[in-house]
């Protein structure tokens, strides 16, 4: 079986991580990318190198023929600045960019084996309480929207003939990456706290796990439709408790919603609004993550030896 794996999204937290775990599988990798040469740079283990070109989706099907996996992580980074039109870059960066790969695979002669989309637990929005599986509808906000048109141009490959899973990630946890990265500094400091009132609640994947979880996404094929990314949801006065205690740190300072709008801004909800997500497709498919507290996480991310 041919074992090369195409990706596009791998210089970002989640791709990062997955094509170095592909790589040491002795997988072949082909990663797409904007910028060639910044890629060449963050993936030099990878074997050939695809320029991101959205009008010319048929540069990209030669890539795709026969493959074992189309990965698809791309998108503008969600912790950011906001500043004006970067809404719209955040929408056509997935949607469009999704759009793309899988015209793209529909080129192919030999259709790849699988295709699987990272998309985001954002799909059940934040507009509302309960707690979501991958059977919830989606949410009526921005977030909601999003994702599901994000997701639609995503099981466009599945009427093509090709397996395609959904990846719906949670809060992805690794040292110095995404919302943590943005936090380690002020609890560096002893400024770190929860956000007020601190009893929402945040849905959380170790790194590690999610990376597992692709990778079984790839390797079994009873992994197709939508698959919450997601170990379990904790307070956020819980979550900042886990992230002081491992770094060593005060974790007591509540943080004013006004001051997370400011450092994430419409991205903020992501912190302030509050989530209980499940996963009942893990169990179904037996998947068991190794990181199963906050407390545990916390403590390999910064580095404290496990019991």
């Amino acid at each position: 079986m041919d074992r090369t794996v195409v990706i596009a999204g791998a210089t970002g937290s989640i791709g990062s991580s997955l094509a170095k775990r592909l790589h040491e599988t002795g997988r072949k990798l082909i990663v797409v990318s904007r910028n060639v040469e910044d890629a060449k740079k963050s993936v030099p283990y990878a074997d050939t190198f695809c320029k991101w070109d959205l009008s010319k989706p048929d540069m990209l099907t030669e890539h795709c023929e026969g493959v074992e996996a189309v990965i698809n992580l791309s998108g503008a980074p969600i912790f950011a600045k906001w500043k004006r039109g970067y809404e719209n870059e955040i929408v056509n960066s997935r949607v469009l960019g999704t759009r793309y790969i899988v015209d793209a695979m529909k080129g192919c002669k030999k259709k790849p084996a699988v295709f699987i989309n990272g998309s985001a637990a954002g799909y059940y929005g934040y507009s509302g309480g309960g707690e979501y599986t991958e059977s919830s509808p989606p949410g009526n906000d921005f977030w909601g929207d999003l994702v599901k048109k994000w997701e639609e141009e995503a099981m466009k490959a599945e009427k093509a003939g090709i397996r395609t899973v959904l990846i719906r990630t949670s809060l992805f946890l690794k040292k110095s990456e995404g919302a943590l990265g943005s936090l380690e500094p002020y609890f560096r400091k002893g400024l770190g706290g929860y956000v007020s009132p601190g009893s929402q609640m945040f849905p959380w994947i170790h790194w590690e796990d999610q990376i597992s979880l692709i990778i079984n996404a790839i390797e079994k094929k009873s992994f197709s439709g939508a698959v919450n990314s997601v170990t379990g949801s904790v307070s956020s006065k819980d979550f900042s408790t886990a992230i002081g205690k491992a770094m060593g740190k005060s974790s007591r300072l509540p943080i004013p919603g006004f001051a997370i709008k400011a450092l994430f801004g419409k991205a903020s909800v992501l912190v302030t609004g509050s989530q209980v997500i499940k996963s009942a497709r893990q169990e179904e498919l037996n998947f068991t993550p190794k990181y199963t507290t906050i407390e545990q996480a916390m403590e390999e991310i910064y580095g404290k030896k496990q019991n």
